[in-house]
Parts: structure tokens; C-alpha cells; sequence
């Protein structure tokens, strides 16, 4: 699977751009976007920021919302069926890549 991620560093970048990411990811997996987005945060690109939260996992809180192939949810609660995908913020006010300011 590609994953193509949203990254902007408002501090280093003019404009925001896309990396691509090729991850195995098998439906039977149950991969969420959280999991796609550590793995590539601990494995493929340590300086991805994202939000997450040792209490996330419950779709409570809602800072971890992203756009998942254009459709809006929560990275803790979407699952990836092994397609490619392209995760992107929800809003347009970002601190850095699928960070966004409160």
C-alpha cells in the first residue's frame, strides 16, 4: 500500500507537500490510520508529527481527526482496508504536517 501523507513545517516550508510511504498492510491486518501513522512515524520518518494520546483508541476526544481519502474520521478509529490512501489534516490551521492549532 502507498500512503500518501500531508507534510507542512510552517517554520521550514513555504507551501505544504505529499510524501509517499510503501507499507505492507493487509485488510485482515485491522490496520487504523493511527497505526499506519506510528509505524511510519517509528520506522520510515521520525519527524512526521501527528496527534496521539495514550487515551486515544476510544473516538472521545477528537484530536486525532484527519481526512482519510477525502472522508473526515479519526485516525484512532479508521481502518485501512490495504488501499492506497492519502491522510491529510482536517483544517487548514496547521502547526506541522497533521497537526492542527486549536
Amino acid at each position: 500500500m502507498l500512503a500518501k501523507i500531508f507534510r507542512y513545517d510552517p517554520s521550514l516550508n513555504q507551501e505544504p507537500y505529499y510524501d509517499t510511504f510503501e507499507v505492507a498492510v493487509n485488510a485482515e491486518d485491522r490496520m487504523t490510520v493511527m497505526d499506519l501513522l506510528t509505524y511510519i512515524a517509528d520506522h520510515l520518518d521520525g519527524s512526521l508529527s501527528f496527534f496521539s494520546h495514550n487515551a486515544c483508541l476510544h473516538g472521545i476526544f477528537g484530536r486525532c481527526g484527519v481526512k482519510c481519502n477525502g472522508k473526515a474520521g479519526l485516525a484512532c478509529e479508521t481502518v485501512l482496508d490495504g488501499s492506497d490512501v492519502t491522510i491529510k489534516p482536517l483544517k487548514k490551521d496547521v502547526a506541522k504536517d497533521l497537526v492542527i492549532r486549536n
